[in-house]
């Protein structure tokens, strides 16, 4: 399926962030409904406070990405699965564009957008430790950020969700890299 991008992003102070956009407990409740709850490295329960995470930040750089859909899906494929493709592929280039950027600011810390989905089945399941220690990242979600909030308050961008099999407008992304105080 075509579509365009376009691509947001903001340095916002983290404590204002957290303020006003973190609400760990709210987010946990929604991480126990998912299939990745205890279940991969990067998703809760955690052995420690994601605000202490937060909090150990002096700025956080908000990204968003708008992917516009050009046309309707093609063949057999649902909504859900249309949007699914091209999420997979802009979140992976996305996440390659976060870890570089943790690499050229020393003591930064990427966020990626949505659940960590380096193997196909997460070595937690088998009580192993995570394959890719160097690659893998919580979610934004995970530790408790609200990004439709973050999203409207930082960027301007709403959320839209899939209504009737039919894609809306727009799909979006959102990720950040907290940098050091």
């Amino acid at each position: 399926m075509n579509y365009s991008v376009t691509r947001y992003c903001t340095l916002c102070e983290a404590d204002d962030f957290v303020a006003s956009c973190v609400d760990v407990p709210k987010f946990l409740g929604f991480c126990r409904e998912c299939r990745n709850y205890g279940n991969n490295w990067m998703c809760p329960p955690f052995d420690f406070d994601p605000l202490d995470i937060w909090r150990s930040y002096g700025k956080v750089r908000l990204y968003g990405l708008r992917m516009t859909p050009e046309g309707e899906c093609g063949g057999e494929n649902s909504a859900m699965e249309c949007a699914r493709e091209i999420i997979i592929k802009e979140k992976r280039g996305l996440t390659d564009e976060l870890l570089e950027e943790e690499k050229k600011i020393p003591g930064s810390l990427s966020f990626f957008a949505g659940s960590c989905e380096l193997c196909p089945v997460c070595a937690k399941t088998t009580s192993e430790p995570c394959r890719f220690p160097a690659r893998a990242r919580h979610s934004i979600e995970a530790l408790g950020a609200d990004v439709s909030i973050a999203l409207k308050k930082y960027l301007g961008l709403d959320i839209l969700w899939i209504r009737d099999d039919k894609l809306p407008e727009y799909l979006t992304l959102a990720a950040a890299l907290l940098l050091p105080r």
